[in-house]
């Protein structure tokens, strides 16, 4: 076969020639698909543990597991070392102050040195001694204005006349008890007349300290003294020992005098501590003033009303002429001062009672004895010696005016008491006619003395309670500004006789939404309810039934009950803590006793009311309740 081209045929091709050298290795082609997996060869021996790495990063903490069932109780451990003593706490209110008594100085001489003879004769008056020369005297360590009790044993004859003595710092006679100068009665103390045909009554003997009375070892001495020229013995013997008895009692208890006078002029020289907002004028200086029981001191306007101060804390809040809608407080100060003049402002329904160191000077509320209503009156105070003193004056119904003091003492502000209580209630705690005093002479007061409280606000309105307004609003409309704003640590809510009349689901209503708005404005707060009043032993089914729905209402918020009708006392679980017998027996009243009961003592002539002993006794009912329920 032949092929043509353009150019010529081509021709048969020849036989193939021989196999080329073989060529370059070409490119690697690409991996071929994995074969299958072979079989797990044998392990192979351990290889040498590798060096530590570094520490890793700490990994998030894993969301916590849902806690196990609680285990028994383990075994109790060994008790733990004791623990450091912690610092010391507030200071505590002050304690009342007792008697005089066992924490006396005493001291005692006991002389038997003497022979059975007369006494030396003299005319003029001597100390009295033995027959060695041991005068009869006794010493006790004293500072001036302290009182010195004598108590004097011994066995005496004949005629002479005979005292007791203080003695100067030297020795002398300076006092002779029966006369209480320098000068002897004629005949002598009656009490050592010489004479069988008379009957004696012997008295305690009392001196009074003064520095000229003092010796240079810081003693006070009391001797017997004797005067006459007629057989006369006092013996002093082993058989018959003279002895005297001295007690150093301290000095006598503040105040020593108080004085009233209608004028505004003080003593020379004194000056005056203004209340805080009154203007002051000359010499007056604004007053380190501690206001108890109330808030909010007011300056009245006008003359002479703007140089005194009244609280509104109370309900209509509000500060009229001298008058104001808050009568009872209390005001406090500190003061050196031998003697201080109170500023007040005389009304007819004014009162107040002094507390010298914690010590009230009367229990009861005492009335202000001045002379033209609204006019300035000064309170004259006597203190005795001068020292630091805290003085508290409880008032009801009286403008302040300040106290004035000598221009050497000084006033300062006591501290704040550490608790405060407060009673939301009616006139069983703001007063009435049957009580003197006003809401300052009920138990409301007392009752917080005695559960160591000072600052007390009363905040009581009569014919008010739960449901029934009065003359001004019921309970509920009176918690925001007259107890949530005071921030009291203890509440006491006590109401219910005025409301006896009405619908019980009503007042059960009223109840539960005062308590549910005292608890939740206070949550701190400590609240007691006190159930409806009875003054009778018998009472109405009204007053049972209110008593009822007040307990109920007290359970439902957890509050603790204590129900004068029953004398039963419930905690705040609603459960019977004690049951200490019905406040009130029997069915009488002042001026119309039956001998049935303690109501002929308790209940004023108006039927309802405590009197003042029926407040006394209600407070140590109250105090009693609350010890019960651990307050």
């Amino acid at each position: 076969m032949s092929y043509t081209s353009s150019c010529g045929s081509y021709g048969i091709p020849g036989p193939v020639g021989p196999t080329g050298p073989t060529g370059p290795a070409g490119a690697t082609g690409p991996a071929g698909a994995t074969g299958a997996t072979g079989a797990t060869g044998a392990t192979g021996p351990q290889g040498p543990t590798g060096a530590t790495g570094a520490q890793g990063i700490q990994g998030i903490q894993g969301i916590q597991g849902i806690q196990g069932v609680p285990g028994d109780d383990g075994d109790p451990g060994a008790p733990g070392a004791t623990g450091a003593t912690g610092p010391a706490g507030p200071q505590g209110l002050q304690g009342v102050a007792g008697v005089d008594g066992a924490g006396n100085r005493t001291a005692e001489a006991k002389i038997t040195d003497g022979a059975v003879q007369d006494l030396a004769t003299s005319t003029p008056w001597v100390i009295a001694a033995t027959s060695v020369g041991t005068q009869l005297k006794c010493s006790i360590m004293a500072q001036p204005n302290d009182r010195i009790r004598v108590d004097l044993g011994m066995l005496y004859s004949g005629t002479r006349f005979m005292d007791l003595a203080l003695l100067d710092s030297a020795g002398s006679i300076a006092i002779y008890s029966a006369s209480g100068t320098s000068s002897p009665l004629s005949e002598g103390n009656p009490e050592f007349y010489p004479s069988t045909s008379f009957s004696r009554a012997s008295s305690g003997t009392l001196f009074t300290v003064t520095s000229a009375h003092i010796d240079t070892l810081g003693r006070a001495t009391v001797a017997l003294a004797q005067q006459g020229t007629g057989a006369g013995r006092v013996y002093a013997f082993s058989g018959y020992p003279w002895r005297m008895v001295l007690t150093n009692l301290g000095p006598a208890p503040a105040p020593t005098a108080m004085t009233i006078a209608q004028t505004g002029t003080a003593l020379s020289g004194y000056i005056k501590n203004a209340p805080p907002g009154v203007a002051l004028a000359g010499s007056d200086v604004t007053g380190a003033f501690r206001y108890l029981g109330a808030g909010s001191f007011t300056v009245g306007t006008g003359t002479p009303d703007s140089n005194y101060v009244l609280p509104i804390t109370r309900y209509p809040h509000t500060r009229g002429t001298l008058t104001s809608s808050q009568s009872s407080y209390s005001v406090t100060f500190g003061t050196d001062a031998t003697d201080f003049q109170l500023r007040l402002n005389y009304q007819t329904a004014g009162y107040l009672r002094l507390w010298v160191d914690g010590r009230p000077l009367t229990d009861l509320v005492q009335a202000i004895p001045g002379t033209t209503a609204g006019s300035t009156h000064l309170f004259t105070i006597t203190l005795g010696v001068s020292k630091p003193r805290v003085i508290r004056i409880d008032t009801s119904t009286m403008p302040f005016g300040g106290v004035h003091i000598p221009p050497t003492a000084t006033l300062w502000m006591p501290p704040q008491p550490s608790k405060r209580a407060l009673v939301l209630g009616d006139s069983l705690s703001g007063g009435s006619s049957m009580n003197v005093g006003g809401g300052m002479g009920t138990w409301f007061a007392r009752c917080m003395t005695m559960l160591g409280y000072e600052d007390n606000w009363q905040e009581g309105i009569g014919g008010t309670g739960y449901i029934t307004a009065g003359t001004a609003v019921v309970f509920g409309s009176r918690v925001t500004d007259d107890v949530v704003a005071h921030s009291p640590d203890t509440v006491f809510v006590w109401g219910g006789y005025n409301d006896n009349g009405g619908s019980q689901p009503a007042i059960g209503t009223a109840a539960d939404s005062v308590f549910s708005a005292i608890k939740t404005g206070l949550p701190n707060a400590v609240i007691y309810v006190i159930g409806c009043w009875s003054p009778s032993g018998s009472p109405a089914s009204s007053l049972t039934n209110t008593d009822n729905t007040l307990k109920a209402s007290a359970a439902t918020a957890q509050l603790p009950f204590i129900s004068p009708i029953t004398g039963s006392i419930y905690d705040g679980t609603g459960a019977l803590v004690a049951t200490h017998g019905p406040w009130i027996t029997g069915t009488g009243r002042v001026g119309a006793t039956t001998g049935s009961g303690n109501a002929d003592i308790y209940i004023g002539t108006d039927a309802i009311h405590p009197t003042d002993a029926g407040h006394a006794y209600i407070a140590r009912r109250i105090y009693a309740a609350v010890k019960e329920l651990g307050g």
